[in-house]
C-alpha cells in the first residue's frame, strides 16, 4: 500500500537511513572484534580522506616527471620515483631516482629523502619497476628492476646481444630515520633533502645487476621477501640468498649472521613436508662428507701414496674418461650393452678406491683439471650427470672458501664438516670511509654466476671500505649463500631417483619458489627439467628420448643442506615447444602454490609497489592506504 502523505514518505526514508547506519556499526563493531574490515565497506572513501594529488603537489614535480608508487607501509611516506634518458632518447642511459615524500592529511608533501637507482649500470630502456618492504623490517626497502628488451631504442638494439638474456637490476636502500637523526643531518633545514651525513645506519645502499636466461625466472615478492632482512634471487644458474643486516659495535663475526648460522654442526636433514607432496620414508640428505673427515683423528700427517694407490688413482681417472666417452658416444645398441657390463666390472674398483686414503683422491683432483667446478652454461646445451663424477668422489675440493691444496686432515680439523659441493658461502662487512683514506673501487667477484657482484655505498655514491681485519664500529653485513641448480640437480637424480638408470643428460630447467618458512628457514623449490632418457622399452632403448620431470627439494639457510621431497616421473614430450612445456609446467606450480597457500597476515605482509599501469599505457587512479584509510587522488 502506497504512503497516504508526504510525512509518512519522510517517515520511511529517515527508518532506511537509520537501518543503513546500523548495519555500518554493526560491520565496523565486527572488524573491531575480529582485527580485519571488509574491504567492500570502504569501496568508496569520503571526501574527507581523498586528497587529490595536484592539491598537495607543486606542479612543478608533475612536469619533471616524478611517478607516484604508493604509500610505504608505515604510512608515513609517499614513494615516487623519475626516470631520465637525456635530451636524445636513441643513444641515451637511463638513470633513476627514487624519492621519498613525508605526508600529512592537511598539509603538502614534503620531500625528505631520495636516492638514486641502480648506481653504475648503464640501463639503456625503460624498466618494469617493483619496490618492496619486507614484513617486519621497516629499515630498508627493495627495489627490483628488469627490462623485457622489447623497445624500438636504436642504443637497446646495439647494446644487446641476445634475445634470451633479460637483466635484472637491485637495489637495497635504507629507510630515513623515523625520527631526526644527529648524525643523518648535523645542521637541521627544512628546504634540504637529507643526504646522509656520516651516518651509515640511514645511509648506505646496495646496489646489483645480473642476467637471467630463458626461461626466464619470475619474481615472487610473497616468497623472496618472506624472511625478514633476506631476499632469495633467482639467477637461473643458482638460488642466492642474500642476507643485508646492520652490525653494531662489537657485533661482528658469527653472532650478527643470519644465513648459514648452523655451519659447525653436523649435518641434519629435517624434513619439510609440503602438502601436496608429502616426503617418502626414502627422503635423504644431499649434504656429502669427505672421505677424510671419517678416518681417525690420528692421520693428522698423510703418508707418501704407495705404487699400488697411485695405480688406484690412475684406474679411477680411466673410468672417469671412458664414462665421459659413453655420455658423448652413446647411439649404438651394441656398444651401450658392451659400455654397461664393463661399468658394472669397474663400478666395484671405484667402490675399493672411494675407499683410499683422501690424499690420493686429492692427488688425483689436482692432477686432472675436469675436478673442478661445473661451470654453468646457456639454456639448450646437454648437461650430464657424468660432468661430476669424480667430485662425488671428492666433495671435500668443491668448497670456494678452502683452498684445494690444504691436506685433508688440516682442512677437517680447521674448518669442520665439508659443506655440500652444491653450497657457496660468503660474509663481507662494510664501513664507511675514514677521512684521509682513499676510496676502495667496488667489490666485485671473477663469477657472477656463483656469487652476485654487489657495490655498497653511501647516499652520495661513495664506496664503503670493506672491513679486513679487527673492528668494533657500527658495518653494514653482505651475506651470500648461494645453491648451485646444476650440481644440486645432478645430485638428486645420482642419489633419489627411480629413473637414474634411464638417465642420460638434462638439456634445461625452471626453477620455481613454492614455499618459503622464514621461523625454520626452510626453502622450497620445484625443479622443471627437460632431460633426455632411454625408454623402459627394448625395442625403443638404443636411443634416448626427451622428457620431462620435477623434483621437488628444501633448501635449509642455516645449514645449507638440501632434502629431496619428491621426485616426479619421466613424461615423454612429444610435439611440444619448450615454450609450451615452461608455460604448462608453470600453471602447475601455480596451481600447487595456491591450493596450498595461506592468506597474508593483517600485519605481517609483504608491500608491494609497481609501474606495471605506465607500461600499459595507463595511470593508477588512487594511491591506497589501506590501513589507514587514506587515499590520494591521482
Amino acid at each position: 500500500m502506497a504512503p497516504s502523505s508526504k510525512s509518512e514518505k519522510d517517515d520511511n526514508k529517515l527508518k532506511s537511513t537509520r537501518k543503513h547506519k546500523d548495519h555500518v556499526v554493526k560491520l565496523l563493531t565486527r572488524g573491531k572484534l575480529s582485527g580485519q574490515f571488509s574491504q567492500r565497506l570502504f569501496r568508496k572513501l569520503p571526501p574527507r580522506v581523498c586528497v587529490p594529488l595536484k592539491n598537495i603537489v607543486s606542479e612543478e614535480f608533475l612536469r619533471a616527471g616524478h611517478i607516484f608508487l604508493g604509500f610505504t607501509k608505515c604510512g608515513r611516506y609517499v614513494l615516487s620515483y623519475t626516470s631520465d634518458c637525456g635530451e636524445d632518447d636513441d643513444f641515451s642511459f637511463y638513470t633513476y631516482h627514487l624519492y621519498w615524500w613525508e605526508f600529512n592529511l592537511h598539509s603538502r608533501l614534503k620531500q625528505v629523502h631520495h636516492v638514486r637507482l641502480f648506481a653504475g649500470e648503464e640501463i639503456y630502456s625503460d624498466l618494469y619497476l617493483t619496490v618492496c618492504e619486507w614484513p617486519n623490517d621497516h629499515s630498508k626497502i627493495v627495489i627490483f628492476g628488469f627490462n623485457t628488451r622489447s623497445s624500438s631504442s636504436v642504443l637497446m638494439n646495439l647494446m644487446m646481444s641476445d634475445e634470451n638474456n633479460r637483466d635484472i637490476y637491485i637495489t637495497i636502500a635504507s629507510m630515513p630515520p623515523p625520527k631526526p637523526c644527529s648524525h643523518c643531518c648535523p645542521v637541521p633545514s627544512a628546504t634540504t633533502v637529507r643526504t646522509g651525513g656520516d651516518c651509515l645506519e640511514h645511509g648506505y645502499v646496495l646496489n646489483s645487476r645480473y642476467q637471467v636466461v630463458y626461461p626466464f625466472p619470475t619474481f615472487q615478492p610473497a616468497f623472496q621477501l618472506k624472511k625478514d632482512q633476506v631476499i632469495l634471487l633467482n639467477t637461473s644458474y643458482s638460488l642466492v640468498a642474500c642476507g643485508i643486516s646492520l652490525c653494531q659495535a662489537g657485533e661482528q663475526g658469527q653472532s650478527s649472521q643470519i644465513l648459514y648460522t648452523k655451519k659447525a654442526a653436523p649435518p641434519s636433514c629435517q624434513t619439510y613436508a609440503f602438502p601436496s607432496t608429502p616426503p617418502s620414508s626414502s627422503s635423504s640428505t644431499l649434504h656429502q662428507e669427505s672421505p677424510e673427515s671419517k678416518q681417525p683423528s690420528d692421520r693428522t700427517n698423510p703418508s707418501p701414496l704407495s705404487p699400488g694407490q697411485l695405480q688406484a688413482a690412475v684406474r679411477a681417472r680411466e673410468f672417469a674418461a671412458d664414462l665421459f666417452r659413453r655420455a658423448q658416444g652413446v647411439g649404438r645398441e651394441n656398444e651401450a650393452d658392451r659400455d654397461g657390463r664393463r661399468a658394472d666390472s669397474m663400478q666395484k674398483e671405484v667402490t675399493q678406491i672411494a675407499g683410499i686414503k683422501g690424499a690420493s683422491i686429492v692427488a688425483l683432483k689436482e692432477d686432472d683439471s675436469r675436478t673442478s667446478l661445473p661451470q654453468p652454461s646457456t639454456s639448450g646445451e646437454n648437461h650430464s650427470l657424468l660432468q661430476h663424477t669424480e667430485q662425488v668422489m671428492s666433495p671435500a675440493s668443491v668448497s670456494s672458501s678452502s683452498s684445494p691444496a690444504t691436506p685433508p686432515s688440516t682442512s677437517s680439523q680447521e674448518s669442520g664438516p665439508t659443506e655440500p659441493g652444491y653450497l657457496n658461502y660468503t660474509c663481507l662487512y662494510y664501513r664507511l670511509q675514514q677521512p684521509g683514506a682513499t676510496e676502495q673501487a667496488g667489490g666485485a667477484y671473477e663469477d657472477d654466476k656463483v656469487q652476485l657482484p654487489f657495490t655498497v655505498t653511501d647516499l652520495k655514491g661513495r664506496n664503503l671500505q670493506l672491513v679486513t681485519g679487527p673492528y668494533n664500529g657500527q658495518s653494514v653485513c653482505v651475506e651470500q649463500l648461494t645453491l648451485d641448480f646444476e650440481y644440486l640437480i645432478n645430485e638428486v637424480i645420482r642419489s633419489d631417483v627411480a629413473w637414474a638408470s634411464q638417465f642420460c643428460s638434462f638439456s634445461d630447467y625452471d626453477v620455481v619458489i613454492l614455499e618459503v618458512c622464514p621461523e625454520t628457514n626452510i626453502v622450497m623449490i620445484n625443479i622443471g627439467l627437460l632431460l633426455l632418457a632411454f625408454s623402459n622399452s627394448e625395442e625403443e632403448h638404443c636411443r634416448p628420448n626427451t622428457y620431462h620431470s620435477n623434483l621437488q627439494v628444501s633448501w635449509d639457510l642455516n645449514t645449507g643442506v638440501c632434502c629431496t621431497v619428491g621426485v616426479g616421473d619421466l613424461t615423454e614430450v612429444k610435439g611440444q615447444t619448450s615454450g609450451s612445456v615452461w608455460s604448462s609446467y608453470r600453471k602447475s606450480c601455480v596451481n600447487t602454490v595456491m591450493k596450498w597457500l595461506v592468506p597474508e597476515s593483517s600485519s605481517r605482509y609483504i608491500n608491494r609497489m609497481t609501474n606495471e599501469a605506465l607500461h600499459k599505457g595507463s595511470s593508477l587512479q588512487v594511491l591506497a592506504d589501506s590501513d589507514r584509510c587514506t587515499w590520494i587522488v591521482l
